[in-house]
C-alpha cells in the first residue's frame, strides 16, 4: 500500500514538473539569447528566463557583478548603482536606481547580492533579491516590491560559460503595460547583449577573484 502511494505521489510530481517546463514560453531568440516568459501564480507579472552562452570566464563574470559601479553601463536602465554594505568579498548589499521614460516615475531598490560556487562541478550560482525597507524610500521615486534573481552558470570548454537566468520582478505602483513588457523583454536582452561586451573589457577578462575557480 505503501509502495501505490510512493508511486502515486512520484508520478504526479513528474506531471506537476513537465507542466511548469510547459508553461515557458519564448518571447525573444536574437544573437543567441533566449528569452522566455511563463505566468506566475497569484502575481499579474510574468517570470522571466533566459538562456545564452558568454564567452569569457567564471571569473571575469563573477568581477562584473561584483562592479557594482558599472552597473549602468550594461543593466537594463540602470541610471546609477553603489554598494551599501559590504560583507565579504563574494556578498554585499548595493543601491539601484532604474530610469523610467515620462510619464512613468523612476523606481529603485536595495540589493543583497550573494555569489557561491560549487567546489566540484565549479558552477556558479548567484543569488539577487530585493530587501524591503533596508533603506528609507525616496521623495518622488517609486520603491520596486518585489525582484529576485537567480544565475546558474556552468563552465564550457573553449572560455565559454552556459547562463541560465530566472527573475520574478514587480515594478510597483499599477506599472504601465508598456513598462511591463520592456522589463519582460527589451530588459533581459539589452542587458545580457551590453554584459557580453563588457566581459572583454581587460578588467573583467583579466580578473582573478580569489574565491572563484574557472
Amino acid at each position: 500500500m505503501r509502495f501505490r502511494s510512493l508511486v502515486s505521489l512520484v508520478c504526479v510530481c513528474m506531471v506537476l514538473g513537465a507542466r511548469g517546463q510547459q508553461d515557458w514560453r519564448l518571447k525573444k531568440d536574437q544573437e543567441g539569447i533566449r528569452i522566455y516568459s511563463r505566468r506566475a501564480g497569484g502575481s499579474p507579472f510574468d517570470d522571466i528566463r533566459v538562456e545564452t552562452i558568454l564567452t569569457g570566464r567564471l571569473t571575469a563574470l563573477a568581477a562584473a557583478l561584483l562592479d557594482i559601479g558599472n552597473y549602468p553601463r550594461w543593466s537594463f536602465h540602470c541610471e546609477k548603482a553603489y554598494v551599501l554594505r559590504r560583507v565579504t568579498p563574494s556578498e554585499l548589499y548595493f543601491y539601484s536606481l532604474i530610469r523610467s521614460p515620462w510619464p512613468a516615475s523612476d523606481r529603485d531598490l536595495a540589493v543583497h547580492l550573494r555569489l557561491h560556487q560549487d567546489t566540484v562541478t565549479h558552477v556558479l550560482y548567484v543569488d539577487a533579491d530585493e530587501v524591503a525597507g533596508y533603506i528609507p524610500a525616496k521623495k518622488g521615486i517609486v520603491r520596486v516590491p518585489k525582484s529576485l534573481e537567480r544565475w546558474k552558470v556552468t563552465p564550457l570548454p573553449g572560455g565559454q560559460m552556459s547562463v541560465s537566468y530566472f527573475l520574478q520582478l514587480d515594478p510597483g505602483a499599477d506599472a504601465p503595460s508598456w513598462l511591463i513588457n520592456a522589463f519582460s523583454t527589451s530588459g533581459p536582452y539589452e542587458t545580457f547583449s551590453h554584459l557580453r561586451e563588457q566581459l572583454r573589457e581587460p578588467i573583467y577578462r583579466d580578473a582573478t577573484p580569489p574565491f572563484i575557480r574557472n
